[in-house]
C-alpha cells in the first residue's frame, strides 16, 4: 500500500499580503493575462480541420480559446475549460479515472479503464486514450480547440462526443521567456515558466515548466489537516528543426506528476441519527466543508508523453508524421466509510471499516500518425490518412475491510473481535486500431462545396484478468471468489460524414452536415468482473446532423456562430445493474444497456463595439434524453418494488421474489446535461495617458439550470440552477514587460456541487437519505494575485 502524509499547512488568508504587493508594483506597472483588442479583431486561427483556417471558415462548432484567453479567466487545468465553454460540463468523483467531461450531454458513462473515452483529448495531435489522462494542467498553452459533436473522419480515434484539443506553444525564431506566478487565498501558490529561441540557424528550442501547490479546502476534523488539495509540476520541452527547406521535424517531451490528497465526498445530508452521532463534530449540510476520517484517501498520477512529428513538403502537397508515445499511471485509495475510528464498529447493517479500498492503473500507448494534405485554395482539397494504434492497459485494485465478530452487543460500539477480509485482482487489456480516413472538400460552384469524409478501421480488443479468490493479506478472510479467464474480440467499422457549405461572402457561411461515429468494444478489467465468463461490451455508434451559421459583421467588429445539432446513440456503453437469473445476485457491470438522444441549438458571439472594449459570450440549449435498461433501482423506491412480469418503464421492479429491484429509464435526463447554459466574459482595458502602462478589468461569468447526477434519475442527487462571477482587474506595461493582476473567483460566493451520490455507511431501502457530494474550492468566493514578466 502506498503511505500518504498530509504535510499542508494550515490556512492562511493571503489577500493582505496580495494588496500589500499590487500597492507597491503599481508605480511600475503590470502585464495583463490578454493581450488588449485592437479597433479591428484579429483571425482566430485552427486546426479542427487538420490544416490552418480561419474559425469563421470551419463548417462545424467549435470554441477556440487562446492561451491569453485562458490565462486571463485563471483556466489552469483542462476540468476548468467548462467555464469558458457552454457546451461542455465536467463531473467530479472520487478519482480521475471516475471523472468525466460531457460535450452536448454526452460522456463517458462507464467507469472501467478498458473503456475508451466519449469525449476525447488530444494533445498536439497526439490522442489520450484514457479519460484519465485528460485531466492535465494547462501551460505555455496556444490555444484549446472544443470540438463539438462525433469526430473520427479528421482526428486519430473516434470520439463519439467530442474532441478537445489542446495545442501547446512552439519553439521561436527570437530569444523569449515568460514567468507567471499566482498566490491566492487558502494557500495556493502556482508557478509557470518558459524560455524559447534559436539555437542555430535551422535549430529552436523551447522549455516550459509548472509547478502548484493547492492546499486543501475541506477540514479534516479527525487531525486537522486539510484535504482535497493537490501539488503537481510538470516540464515540457520541444527541439524544431529545419532539416531541409521542404523538411520540418518537431520533438516534444513532456512530463507531468500529481500527488492531489483527495478526492474525498463531504456529507450533504445526513438522516440517520446513528451515523449523524458517529461523524461528529462534523455536521452534514448543503455548505458542509468538512470531512472527518482516518484512513489515507489520495489520487496521484504521472504521465509520459514523448512525440516526432515531421511536415515534409511533396510539391503542393504536405506529409505529415507523428510518432507518439505515451506512459501514463495511476494509484488511488478513497476513505469508503468517512469515519474516524480505528477500529469497526458494530452497526445493524452495512460495513463500517475500509483499510483499503483503490489500486494502480496504468497505460502504455504507441502510436502513428500519416496525413496527406492537399492545397489550399483548388476545386478539391482534402486530407488523407492512416492512423495505428497499440494501447496496453494494466489494472489492479485492493479491498480490504473490517466488521464485527461478536463481542458487544452496543450499537455504535469499536468491536473487540473483528474480522478482516480482503481481496484482489489483476488485469490487462489490448487494442489494435489499424484505421484509413480523409475528408474532402469539392467546389461544386463558386460558394457551394460538398463535404465528404470516412474512417474505415479494423479493431481487436482482448483482455486477461485474475482474481485469485484469496486474501490480500495472510489470515484475512477472502471476500471475493476466485474468476479467471480471458478473451478477445474484433470489429471493422465504416464511419463517415457528408455536408454542404454554402459560403453567402467571405464573411458569412452556412453548412449542414451528417456524421456517424463509433465508439469500441470494452472489456471488464476491474475487481468484481467475471473474467471466466464475460463477454465484450459492444461499440456505442451515433448518427448526428448539425446545421450552422457563421456571421462577421460590422466590419468584423462582432462575429456571430449559431449551430442546429441532433445526436441519437445507440447499444450506449453504461455502467448497470445485471441480476443473475439462476442466482438472483445483482452487480453492477458495463454492458449495452440503451440509447440517447441529444438535440438543441448554440451561439457564441465576440464583439468589439469600441477601442478597448470586448465582450465574449455563447449559451447552449440542450435537450438530452436516454434510455437505459437494467439499473439499480434508487434507494428510496426498492421497499415498494414488487415483482413484475415484462420489462416495465420509469417504475421499480422486481423480476422475482427477493431479487434485487430493477429500473428501466425512458425519457430520463442524462447526467449533468442542464437544459440551458451560458457562460459570457466582458473586458474593458486602456492606455494610460502620460505613462507607459495600461489599466484593464474584467468581468467573468457562467449560468446553468438545474443538473441531476444520477443515470437512475435519483430526484435527490439534483443540483439546483445557479450563476458564478469572476472579476479580475490590474496594470501592465504596454510592451506587455511585467504587470499584475489582482482576481476574485466566485465574487458572489454562490454554493454549488461538481458530483452527488449516496453514502456508503448505514444507508439502506429503509435509510435512504444519506447524501454526499464534492464541493470545489470554487463553491467559496477567494481572492489571489498573479504576476508577470515577459522578455
Amino acid at each position: 500500500m502506498q503511505q500518504y502524509s498530509n504535510t499542508i499547512a494550515p490556512r492562511r488568508n493571503w489577500l493582505p499580503v496580495a494588496l500589500l504587493l499590487t500597492s507597491a508594483l503599481a508605480p511600475i506597472a503590470a502585464h495583463a493575462q490578454e493581450t488588449a483588442p485592437k479597433d479591428q479583431p484579429g483571425e482566430i486561427v485552427v486546426t479542427a480541420q487538420k490544416r490552418t483556417e480561419r474559425l469563421q471558415d470551419v463548417p462545424l462548432a467549435v470554441t477556440a480559446l487562446s492561451g491569453d484567453t485562458l490565462a486571463s479567466r485563471q483556466i489552469n487545468d483542462t476540468s476548468a475549460l467548462a467555464n469558458a465553454v457552454p457546451s461542455l460540463t465536467y463531473t467530479q468523483n472520487n478519482n480521475v479515472s471516475n471523472s468525466t467531461f460531457r460535450i452536448r450531454g454526452i460522456g463517458t458513462s462507464l467507469y472501467n479503464q478498458g473503456s475508451e473515452s466519449s469525449v476525447s483529448t488530444v494533445i498536439d495531435g497526439v490522442v489520450l486514450a484514457r479519460q484519465a489522462q485528460g485531466f492535465a494542467d494547462l501551460a505555455d498553452i496556444e490555444r484549446v480547440e472544443v470540438l463539438r459533436g462525433p469526430q473520427g473522419t479528421l482526428f486519430g480515434k473516434n470520439a463519439t462526443g467530442g474532441v478537445i484539443s489542446v495545442v501547446t506553444a512552439r519553439p521561436t525564431h527570437e530569444w523569449t521567456a515568460r514567468a507567471e506566478a499566482t498566490v491566492a487565498e487558502q494557500d495556493e501558490y502556482r508557478v509557470k515558466g518558459t524560455i524559447s529561441g534559436p539555437l542555430g540557424d535551422t535549430l529552436r528550442a523551447r522549455v516550459s515548466g509548472f509547478y502548484n501547490d493547492v492546499g486543501g479546502h475541506i477540514d479534516n476534523v479527525a487531525n486537522g489537516k486539510d484535504k482535497n488539495g493537490f501539488t503537481s509540476w510538470g516540464l515540457r520541452g520541444k527541439l524544431e528543426w529545419d532539416a531541409t527547406e521542404r523538411l520540418n521535424l518537431l520533438l516534444s517531451a513532456d512530463y507531468r506528476k500529481t500527488d492531489a490528497d483527495c478526492c474525498q465526498p463531504q456529507y450533504l445530508q445526513v438522516s440517520t441519527p446513528l451515523l449523524a452521532s458517529l461523524i461528529a463534530p462534523l455536521v452534514a449540510g448543503r455548505h458542509n466543508r468538512q470531512v472527518n476520517i482516518d484512513s489515507p484517501s489520495f489520487n496521484d498520477t504521472r504521465q509520459w508523453i514523448v512525440s516526432l512529428e515531421g511536415n515534409l513538403e511533396l510539391g503542393d502537397h504536405t506529409l505529415t508524421s507523428i510518432t507518439a508515445w505515451q506512459k501514463f499511471d495511476f494509484d488511488n485509495n478513497v476513505d469508503v466509510d468517512g469515519l474516524p475510528y480505528d477500529g469497526p464498529l458494530l452497526l445493524p447493517y452495512g460495513q463500517s471499516k475500509y483499510l483499503l479500498n483503490g489500486g494502480p492503473a496504468g497505460v502504455r500507448q504507441f502510436s502513428q500518425e500519416l496525413r496527406l494534405t492537399s492545397p489550399e485554395h483548388q476545386p478539391l482539397t482534402y486530407v488523407l490518412g492512416l492512423y495505428y494504434l497499440d494501447l496496453d492497459v494494466t489494472r489492479g485494485f485492493r479491498r480490504r475491510l473490517q466488521s464485527c465478530a461478536g463481542g458487544t452487543t452496543v450499537i455504535g460500539a469499536v468491536c473487540p473481535n473483528v474480522v478482516t477480509s480482503s481481496t484482489w485482482h489483476e488485469a490487462s487489456g489490448e487494442t489494435r486500431q489499424w484505421a484509413a480516413f480523409g475528408q474532402a472538400e469539392w467546389h461544386v460552384i463558386d460558394r457551394l462545396s460538398l463535404i465528404g469524409g470516412w474512417r474505415l478501421q479494423r479493431e481487436t480488443v482482448s483482455y486477461v484478468g485474475n482474481r485469485p479468490g484469496t486474501a490480500l493479506v495472510a489470515g484475512d478472510t477472502p471476500l471475493m471468489g476466485a474468476s479467471a479467464g480471458s478473451g478477445s474480440t474484433a470489429d471493422t467499422d465504416l464511419s463517415g460524414k457528408l455536408g454542404l457549405q454554402y459560403r453567402f461572402s467571405p464573411d458569412a457561411q452556412a453548412y449542414v452536415t451528417w456524421t456517424r461515429g463509433y465508439k469500441g468494444a470494452a472489456y471488464d478489467l476491474e475487481v468484481s468482473a467475471d473474467f471466466a465468463n464475460q463477454r465484450a461490451v459492444r461499440p456505442e455508434t451515433v448518427r448526428a446532423w448539425e446545421a450552422g451559421l457563421k456571421l462577421d459583421l460590422l466590419d468584423r467588429k462582432l462575429s456571430v456562430n449559431t449551430a442546429l445539432f441532433y445526436a441519437d446513440y445507440t447499444d450506449l456503453q453504461v455502467q448497470a445493474a445485471v441480476t443473475d437469473p439462476l442466482t438472483n445476485i445483482t452487480t453492477s457491470v458495463p454492458t449495452n444497456a440503451g440509447s440517447a438522444r441529444t438535440k438543441g441549438v448554440e451561439i457564441e458571439f465576440t464583439a468589439r463595439p469600441v477601442r478597448g472594449l470586448s465582450v465574449q459570450a455563447g449559451g447552449t440549449y440542450l435537450d438530452a434524453k436516454v434510455d437505459v435498461d437494467g439499473l439499480s433501482c434508487p434507494l428510496y423506491d426498492q421497499a415498494a418494488a414488487q415483482v413484475a412480469s415484462g420489462s416495465p418503464v420509469n417504475q421499480c421492479y422486481r423480476t422475482a421474489a427477493g431479487a434485487a429491484p430493477l429500473l428501466n429509464v425512458r425519457g430520463g435526463r442524462i447526467p449533468n446535461a442542464p437544459k440551458w447554459r451560458g457562460t459570457a466574459s466582458l473586458r474593458y482595458e486602456s492606455d494610460i495617458a502620460g505613462s507607459d502602462l495600461a489599466a484593464f478589468a474584467q468581468l467573468s461569468g457562467n449560468a446553468q439550470s438545474k443538473i441531476q447526477f444520477a443515470l437512475e434519475q435519483d430526484r435527490d442527487l439534483v443540483q439546483g440552477a445557479y450563476a458564478t462571477f469572476d472579476f479580475s482587474l490590474g496594470l501592465r506595461r504596454q510592451d506587455g514587460r511585467y504587470g499584475v493582476t489582482l482576481f476574485v473567483r466566485n465574487l458572489t460566493d454562490r454554493h454549488f456541487v461538481t458530483g452527488m451520490g449516496r453514502a456508503s455507511v448505514l444507508t439502506n431501502a429503509a435509510n435512504p437519505y444519506n447524501l454526499t457530494g464534492f464541493i470545489p474550492k470554487d463553491a467559496d468566493r477567494y481572492f489571489g494575485a498573479t504576476f508577470t514578466f515577459q522578455y
